[in-house]
């Protein structure tokens, strides 16, 4: 690890080689955020000290850091820099965050069912869906990705659009039985729901994964379908078996 002459750290960032450098200097500073080599409320080096470590042009790091700041990680203070924002996890501390960490054990459990069901329901979907609920699928993946580019954040909102997305797959399923089951099982994970896309680079992983699933639902992928969407919960399963609550100041 280095210190500039600006008192910002770098670390854990290396020379771009891919072929979309800004593609690529977001995704190493959504790591380094990730692994808190960077915890909110640090200061990112500069444009021209990322420029230098990373090997890229000041276009690429410019359009990087638009990037996090479209989705809500950094704040852009002009004539300081960038900063990385506090986590929004602490709106969510009590109740929510506590909620997660007193019945974890049974979250895991719902989750786990619902990760079967929601890729049962992905599966279905790919195979037997009608135009109209293809049109669906894909109009709550991008009525997901439209939210998560406004800022400030809407978490409420965020957490309505990925509900709906999920749903709108089960109802394509054409299964009357899934739906109901899943509705039911994502009404009782609601509040898990709010603080996991909270997340430093959640909602970006969100649209990502979202936008795969929903490609392979309307190309009649059902093995792909299945395993995206059964990856997708299981990223989320993962974070919360590690949760810890932050306590209110």
């Amino acid at each position: 690890m280095t210190t500039t002459e600006d008192g910002a750290k770098v670390v854990g960032l290396k020379a771009v080689r891919r072929s979309s450098p800004t593609q690529e200097v977001r995704e190493q500073l959504l790591a380094a955020i990730e692994r808190l080599d960077y915890p909110p409320g640090s200061m990112l080096p500069s444009e021209r000290v990322l420029c230098e470590q990373l090997g890229v042009s000041r276009v690429s790091v410019r359009e990087a850091i638009a990037g996090l700041e479209a989705i809500g990680l950094i704040t852009v203070q002009h004539g300081k820099g960038a900063f990385v924002r506090e986590r929004p996890t602490s709106q969510y501390a009590a109740p929510f965050g506590k909620y997660i960490e007193v019945y974890k054990d049974e979250l895991l459990d719902l989750m786990k069912v619902r990760g079967a069901l929601d890729a049962l329901a992905a599966e279905e979907a790919a195979l037997v869906a009608s135009p109209k609920g293809l049109a669906a699928v894909k109009d709550a993946c991008e009525a997901f990705e439209h939210a998560a580019q406004k800022t400030p954040l809407d978490f409420e909102l965020l957490a309505s659009l990925d509900l709906q997305f999920h749903l709108a797959i089960a109802e394509a399923s054409s299964s009357g039985l899934l739906h109901k089951l899943l509705t039911d099982l994502h009404g009782l994970l609601a509040d898990s729901r709010r603080i996991t896309l909270s997340q430093p680079g959640q909602i970006e992983r969100s649209i990502h994964q979202h936008a795969e699933i929903a490609r392979a639902v309307q190309s009649g992928d059902a093995t792909s379908a299945r395993q995206l969407i059964a990856d997708h919960v299981l990223n989320v399963r993962q974070w919360v078996e590690t949760f810890h609550a932050i306590e209110p100041e």
